[in-house]
């Protein structure tokens, strides 16, 4: 049996990061989330917070800030 993806919703983050777009799923809810971005890991995590889009629940996922990848 396999668990449904969630849906979430990346924000606060850096401009640059706007052009990521939608699409982002974790498998649960305590996951923090990094998203590889311009020699860097961005990063993000969950705080209970959630946003109707559309017809959906989306957990909303808060930047938290930046590491270089180690070279």
């Amino acid at each position: 049996m396999t668990m449904a993806r969630i849906r979430i919703n990346l924000v606060g983050s850096p401009s640059r990061l706007s052009p990521l777009g939608d699409g982002h799923y974790v498998d649960d809810l305590t996951e923090n989330v990094k998203i590889c971005v311009d020699g860097g890991y961005e990063h993000f995590s969950h705080r209970g917070e959630f946003e109707q889009v559309d017809e959906a629940r989306v957990a909303v996922y808060h930047w938290t800030g930046r590491t270089k990848i180690a070279e």
